[in-house]
């Protein structure tokens, strides 16, 4: 029983870190978006007056809400006191009769995690609701007010991961007070008036993320119960390998039962991976066993050899799937041309040129050198700066690259080329016909055990049915391979765990995040 207790309570409270740390990634996301935090100060510095930024942030607050699932309204605070919001339930962004009402909680520090324990109505219907706040990103700091965010969440969304059926079910408590249970009539209630202590154990666990305790319930009856059928069923298995050994022990004889207890264990150590052992020779025992140990033991060479074949074909395959993938060229042809170029140029004086073609050479050698190795985000980002140098030349841009990564990440590791696909697109095409100051930014985080980059461009942004199909794993993407093939090596080198995603909205900007899982492998030991 206290196993079971123990596993329950810690199943709910992963499950609850996870509902928690997926909000509190949309809130991150929210509170330190540039576009947000240019609009926050464009109505902090206009007051009413800016109606057109109010109405952006707006959508944007509703787009948020439309797209993650539980999210009932957003509300924004600005350094003034006043507040921009979308109420996901009344599906308004200009009166709302709870979310004003509710306001943002005192943000100091970090996030702002609280249960609200009075009900809001939406067509008759009571909804209870989670707050997660926090203060947006370097933007307020100087004032007397800090511009804050609070998203809040159905209660229903923590409910699920406390109340999974079976055995497991429990309530949240913010100190003594009900902010979740099973029965929406307890929440409000203290937790001792809502216990019934005769018929359930009731054992807590505190969350450290959010602040809240975990209080599980544990209906005793249904454990004794189990416990009764647990009992009669060992009683049956024991009379019954009772009797099936004393039958066996009748019918066996003794050097029958050595000779398959020595195979027995043969065949247990070869499922270790133990492919030395060997059938020794009993056919001294029984003459008839010397053909079976024979064919034993040329089973388990032949094993062997399978096995040492097939780690080196899943090797040689994935070598051979990231060769193809990243090198159709033969580079010590082109080394040797561009070698050949580069002194023509010198002797004609021709030093751009000449410079040109050195940068050309680096990036070709780094691009085939060892092609499926990783390298640190700081020799990756030096290889880009080069990149982009040289696309600026061939395409007459200027286009400036801006690096937003702190310096602790640098020494991080990823598979090489991994970006480039993404720069070369931004360069031939986020920028065509586009006048002004060209930006691409390049950012870097953790969020969740993972490494998320963010490659941004303030070019004139994409289409609505090309970045459906830019998202769509299964679609054919026709000239834009490199995309294709990146998602292949990501799935190549980081399983189903790595993620690519497009988001775009036309003359403004396109951003793509990359979710890469953060290994062991990928701390370098710089």
């Amino acid at each position: 029983m206290e196993k079971r207790i123990d596993s329950n309570l810690n199943t709910s409270n992963q499950g609850l870190e996870m509902v928690f740390e997926k909000y509190t990634t949309i809130l991150y996301d929210l509170c330190t978006d540039k576009e947000i935090l240019n609009m926050v100060e464009r109505i902090d510095a206009a007051g009413d007056e800016e109606e057109e930024s109010t109405r952006m942030l707006q959508y944007r607050l509703e787009e948020i809400c439309s797209r993650y699932e539980g999210i009932k309204g957003i509300m924004i605070s600005l350094t003034d006191g006043r507040t921009v919001f979308y109420d996901g339930l009344g599906s308004s962004s200009v009166s709302s009769p709870w979310i004003e009402e509710l306001g943002i909680p005192e943000v100091k520090m970090g996030n702002v995690y609280r249960g609200i324990s009075e009900p809001v109505i939406d067509n008759g219907k009571e909804i209870y609701l989670f707050q997660i706040a926090g203060n947006l990103e370097s933007y307020g700091s100087g004032g007397k007010h800090q511009a804050a965010a609070v998203i809040n969440i159905e209660e229903e969304q923590i409910c699920k991961v406390l109340n999974s059926g079976g055995f497991r079910h429990g309530y949240l408590l913010d100190g003594d007070i009900v902010v979740s249970a099973p029965s929406k009539s307890d929440i409000g209630c203290r937790c001792k008036e809502v216990m019934d202590t005769e018929t359930n154990q009731y054992t807590c666990l505190f969350n450290q993320a959010s602040g809240f305790t975990i209080c599980n319930i544990q209906p005793v009856r249904a454990y004794k119960d189990l416990l009764h059928i647990q009992y009669l069923i060992l009683g049956i298995i024991v009379l019954v390998s009772g009797f099936v050994v004393v039958i066996l022990a009748y019918l066996i004889r003794k050097p029958y039962l050595k000779v398959v207890n020595d195979y027995v264990d043969a065949m247990s150590r070869v499922e270790k991976g133990d492919f030395t052992v060997r059938a020794r020779e009993k056919t001294r025992i029984i003459p008839d066993m010397g053909r079976i140990e024979n064919k034993f033991n040329s089973m388990i060479i032949y094993i062997q050899r399978q096995v040492e074949l097939g780690k080196q074909a899943t090797q040689e395959r994935k070598r051979v799937q990231a060769t193809t993938l990243e090198a159709q060229i033969a580079p010590h042809f082109l080394y040797n041309a561009l070698d050949m170029i580069n002194w023509k140029a010198i002797e004609n004086e021709q030093y751009e040129i000449s410079e040109m073609l050195g940068i050309l050479g680096d990036i070709l050698r780094y691009s085939v050198k060892n092609i499926d190795d990783m390298t640190t985000l700081r020799t990756e980002f030096q290889w880009l700066e080069h990149y982009v140098w040289l696309g600026n030349v061939e395409l007459s841009r200027k286009t400036k690259l801006k690096l937003e990564v702190p310096e602790e990440l640098m020494e991080l590791r990823i598979h090489k080329l991994l970006l480039q696909p993404f720069i070369e697109n931004a360069l031939k095409y986020a920028f065509l016909n586009k006048g002004g100051n060209d930006v691409l930014v390049v950012g870097v985080g953790l969020a969740g055990g993972q490494i998320h980059i963010t490659i941004e461009d303030n070019g004139k942004g994409i289409e609505a049915g090309l970045l459906r199909k830019l998202n769509d794993e299964t679609a054919d993407m026709g000239e834009h391979v490199g995309i294709a093939n990146v998602r292949k090596r990501l799935k190549l080198y980081y399983g189903e765990e790595a993620v690519v995603y497009f988001e775009s909205i036309l003359d403004s900007y396109t951003r793509i995040h990359l979710f890469i899982p953060l290994m062991a492998e990928m701390q370098s030991n710089g």
